[in-house]
C-alpha cells in the first residue's frame, strides 16, 4: 500500500512538473510579448485572466492551507512561482521514487 502511494506521489509530481513547465512557459511568453504585462504578473492574475479553466485550484488552496499563506502564494509573480514549483515537485517526485526503490530492494 505504501509502495502504491509513493509511486502515485512520485509520478504525479513528475508529470505535474511538465504541466507547470508548460504554464510557466506560457506566462513567460505572455510577459515577453505584451507591452502591458511585466515580470510582476501575479499567479492569481495569470490563472484568472489567461488560464481560467484551472482557476479552481485557488479555492482548493484556500481550503487546504492557511489563508495568509494562500494569499501570499497567489500574490507571487508567476515567473517566480512556476520555476520554484517545478523544482519542488521534482525533488518530491525523486524522493518518493527513491523510497519505492528502497522498498523494492528490501523485498527482492
Amino acid at each position: 500500500m505504501l509502495r502504491c502511494l509513493l509511486l502515485f506521489i512520485g509520478w504525479s509530481s513528475i508529470v505535474g512538473s511538465i504541466g507547470d513547465g508548460a504554464l510557466g512557459l506560457y506566462a513567460f511568453w505572455l510577459v515577453m510579448s505584451s507591452a502591458e504585462l511585466n515580470f510582476t504578473l501575479s499567479l492569481d492574475a495569470f490563472l484568472s485572466q489567461y488560464v481560467s479553466f484551472i482557476y479552481w485550484v485557488k479555492q482548493v488552496a484556500f481550503y487546504v492551507m492557511p489563508k495568509t499563506i494562500a494569499h501570499w502564494l497567489f500574490g507571487l509573480p508567476a515567473l517566480i512561482y512556476f520555476p520554484l514549483r517545478i523544482l519542488m515537485s521534482l525533488v518530491i517526485g525523486w524522493w518518493a521514487l527513491a523510497q519505492v526503490k528502497k522498498i523494492d530492494m528490501g523485498n527482492g
